[in-house]
């Protein structure tokens, strides 16, 4: 079983390595674009999910985890499909050793948006932590693929680095 120092080093060595965006890793991916609403009248859109959001990103930012947790769950409840919440969620709560409860969030964030790296990337690093070696291996794997086919060879370099790092 791994010691609590080497699950801490990973964590962050290998998320600082990666993202320069911490303490909330998948703060860096765009959030979705909304589609243009048909009818041109409409005076009100729900923009309170996007609001909420970026209290959640501004709070992790000052460390406060509970008002972070707090937002990205109003997000979750305004619009179930904000995949970025669940995977800040998930993050949030991996830093609070939450590790069961911070994993169906990275799953349902994988679900809502397959192609996002750093989702898959999060979610090893969780199952590393929890010493579920396989899944956390094909989990990294998994995200240094898709940077690789998404043209991110740095990205998927480091990753390289980190598997080698994990399976030693």
């Amino acid at each position: 079983m791994l010691s609590e120092f080497k699950k801490h080093q990973f964590l962050s060595v290998t998320a600082a390595s990666l993202f320069t965006v911490a303490p909330v890793y998948a703060a860096n991916i765009s959030l979705p674009v909304r589609a243009e609403l048909p009818v041109k009248n409409i005076l009100v859109q729900n923009t309170g999910a996007n609001e909420y959001f970026q209290q959640g990103l501004n709070f992790a930012a000052q460390q406060d985890r509970v008002g972070a947790e707090a937002a990205f769950r109003r997000v979750i409840q305004i619009d179930p499909d904000f995949a970025e919440a669940y995977a800040n969620l998930g993050s949030i709560l991996a830093n609070q050793n939450k590790l069961a409860e911070a994993i169906p969030n990275f799953q349902t964030a994988i679900r809502l948006k397959p192609n996002v790296p750093e989702f898959h990337y999060m979610f090893g690093q969780v199952l590393y932590a929890q010493n579920k070696m396989a899944d956390a291996v094909e989990s990294v794997k998994k995200a240094r693929d898709l940077f690789r086919k998404q043209g991110k060879t740095q990205e998927a370099n480091s990753l390289e680095q980190v598997l080698k790092e994990m399976t030693k």
